[in-house]
């Protein structure tokens, strides 16, 4: 029965060959492979001169109507039919070999007399038959045209992405391109060829960073830029153009969790696959497939990038006037009377908490949970750091300092509400100057410091805390410049 099955692999060889043949001529895919290699220079080109030279979209290359799209991906289709169907039948082959070759124990080797056991597997079967080979060419003619097909379905997803803020917080291009990289992710598994697998990965990688990460990078660079300041509706111009590059930002965070999304879904089509050597293909396949988490980094390292210029260049500037705003006619040194009174009118934190909502309201209603959540936590740090600089230059007495308490739990909490991603972490130095502010005399931060501090990490410097207890008009400014020795 042996000898069958090695006849049956040479038959096979002949016919699949004049078949495939046969296929590739019907099909024209050699006149289409030229014209789709003359396509990608063409496209390689256009996309160098995007780069280096103008913002302005250049003209299309004029597509050959013997590489259309749809034409081309029917193609794929039939290209992955056919190494399935080769893969399942050397499969096929390999097993009834291997169980011939169990029972002819004896006869192994009269089975295999006149045959070059190097080019033979250990079941009597070529390792590498013709029609393998055959199927392997045409596999790297799959590559060469899903390549083409994907950045075309890209850069067309890319020039018709279009964004309506009651429909989603992304531009379409997102889940445009996404349901074109899924679907090409998944018919390359569809071949059961590994090789193949990591070069349509490698390839999907290389156009999603080229041709969609480098379009939302040269955008978030262009953005501020690309309006006229001196215009009568600039200030339109300007919110405008804050909303796209949130948009872009939106985009580039949902990307990034597709990525990381996309080998999860891409699991049960590895598993369901009927490869040759069982584990170590589905090995290979998957370690390919965690390369997109590595990649989906990328992503977020543009996206923090994105976030802290708008934090930079569009919020950092307003905070200093927005505590100049809130503290008008607030100060820190009451009698009871006016510490009563503070009490009920709470001048500072309704100012601050409308002032506040008024700022992010734009970026809330625009930017998706993930990305509001770390533009709030950069805020919240230019916020801190120019709120210490304000107590450092203001004076307090035990009222006062009440007082200032209060009003930085209010806003911590008013700020919690905003974002669950809010670290109270980040008000731990100011949590410390307000416990320092209302001690009832300078000694008492013997019971905090030291052996003593328990639980409490103190983030203030020996120098810090003197200053703070210095700000306290009715302590002793000898007692304070005493305090801790200097070299903690």
């Amino acid at each position: 029965m042996l000898r069958v099955i090695q006849r049956l692999q040479e038959e096979s060889d002949i016919q699949s060959v004049a078949i495939i043949d046969r296929f590739l001529k019907a099909r024209r895919l050699e006149s289409k492979l030229v014209e789709i290699q003359v396509q990608l220079i063409a496209m390689m080109r256009n996309n160098t001169t995007y780069r280096t030279t103008s913002p302005v979209i250049q003209e299309e290359p004029a597509t050959n109507p013997l590489i259309e799209p749809r034409q081309l991906d029917a193609n794929l289709y039939e290209l992955s039919l056919i190494s399935q169907r080769s893969v399942l039948f050397t499969s096929f082959l390999n097993e009834r070999a291997s169980d011939e070759m169990e029972i002819l124990e004896t006869e192994k080797d009269l089975v295999m007399k006149g045959k070059d056991n190097r080019f033979y597997g250990t079941n009597g079967i070529l390792l590498s038959s013709g029609l393998t080979k055959r199927v392997r060419e045409l596999m790297s003619s799959y590559l060469v045209i899903d390549e083409y097909l994907l950045k075309k379905s890209i850069d067309k997803a890319m020039k018709i992405d279009d964004y309506d803020p009651s429909a989603s917080q992304t531009s379409t291009c997102v889940d445009d391109v996404f349901f074109i990289l899924k679907a090409a992710i998944k018919r390359c598994i569809s071949t059961y060829e590994p090789e193949v697998v990591g070069s349509a990965v490698k390839t999907v990688m290389k156009i999603l960073e080229g041709s969609y990460l480098n379009q939302f990078q040269q955008k978030m660079s262009t953005i501020f830029t690309s309006y006229d300041a001196s215009a009568r509706n600039a200030e339109k111009l300007m919110e405008q153009a804050k909303v796209n590059y949130m948009v872009v930002l939106n985009n580039l965070d949902v990307s990034a969790d597709y990525i990381h999304r996309l080998a999860k879904e891409v699991e049960p089509d590895i598993k369901k696959g009927i490869w040759l050597n069982v584990e170590e293909d589905t090995q290979m396949i998957s370690n390919t497939m965690n390369e997109f988490d590595e990649f989906s980094d990328k992503f977020k390292q543009s996206l923090q990038t994105g976030l802290e210029q708008l934090m930079n260049q569009i919020l950092k500037p307003r905070v200093r006037p927005l505590f100049q705003e809130a503290y008008k006619e607030v100060k820190y040194v009451l009698e009871e009377d006016e510490y009563n009174e503070a009490d009920i009118d709470e001048k500072f934190i309704k100012r601050f908490c409308l002032g506040f909502d008024k700022l992010v309201q734009t970026y809330k209603q625009t930017l998706t949970e993930n990305n509001f959540g770390t533009l709030i936590g950069l805020l919240v740090d230019v916020m801190t750091a120019q709120w210490e600089r304000i107590v450092f230059q203001t004076r307090f007495n035990q009222y006062g300092a009440l007082r200032f308490d209060k009003d930085l739990r209010s806003v911590i909490h008013h700020l919690s509400t905003l974002s669950e991603w809010l670290s109270r972490d980040k008000f731990t130095r100011l949590n410390q100057m307000a416990t320092l502010l209302n001690f009832e005399e300078p000694s008492e931060i013997y019971d905090f410091w030291g052996n003593k501090a328990g639980s409490m990490n103190w983030r203030l410097t020996v120098t810090e805390v003197k200053k703070i207890l210095a700000l306290r008009l009715d302590f002793d400014a000898d007692e304070v410049a005493n305090l801790l020795p200097k070299n903690n």
